[in-house]
């Protein structure tokens, strides 16, 4: 219904961002990774969006994304059963496209459970549903990524006492530049050590 929107940052709560397009306000969930990265007061947007009647109550819902790939994983992840608008985003939200994607197709639920936070039921199903789908699509997925170096760096931080939670929000801060598993853990516990 609502394929995207363009507007200025009006407000940020919570979850949320409102967008002013030219003079409406549009309440939009947007995921906790994007706020950081994009929901400043006053700065210009574009989001592409996903609308939703809620059936229980009947209010409208939008979902934004900064990306129509984004958008596309987004719908993708709520035909699971399990898995509502809710759930989906907050899997975009817990690591990159590009390896959640990976994590799928490779079939590696242990992965998925490490990064999302997933129970080990959903991680399966979400690997059993999708991962013909997104071989079939052609979603840009690099051949050489590593997806094991990211499950091997939250198990390293967790041996060090940090819990997952930490292990998974320091690791979606660490920069793209860092590959293997040991240049993710040193540049995030440098991260870590800077906010204390």
């Amino acid at each position: 219904m609502i394929g995207y929107i363009s507007g200025k940052i009006q407000a940020i709560s919570g979850k949320y961002a409102i967008v002013d397009v030219n003079g409406v306000g549009y309440r939009v969930t947007i995921a906790e990774k994007m706020m950081n990265s994009i929901a400043k007061i006053g700065s210009q947007v574009k989001l592409y969006t996903h609308y939703r009647t809620n059936p229980r109550d009947g209010s409208v819902e939008l979902y934004g994304f900064t990306t129509p790939e984004e958008l596309n994983f987004f719908e993708l992840l709520t035909t699971v059963s399990g898995i509502g608008p809710k759930s989906a985003q907050a899997i975009l939200g817990s690591a990159d496209l590009q390896t959640l994607q990976i994590g799928i197709v490779r079939g590696d639920g242990d992965y998925l459970r490490k990064v999302t936070g997933l129970g080990e039921k959903t991680a399966h199903r979400l690997v059993l549903e999708l991962k013909t789908k997104i071989m079939t699509a052609d979603l840009g997925i690099k051949a050489g990524s590593d997806v094991g170096s990211d499950a091997e760096a939250i198990d390293a931080m967790v041996t060090l006492g940090y819990s997952q939670y930490q292990a998974r929000d320091v690791l979606k801060q660490v920069s793209k530049t860092a590959k293997t598993s040991e240049e993710k853990i040193k540049e995030a516990l440098k991260l870590l050590g800077q906010k204390k």
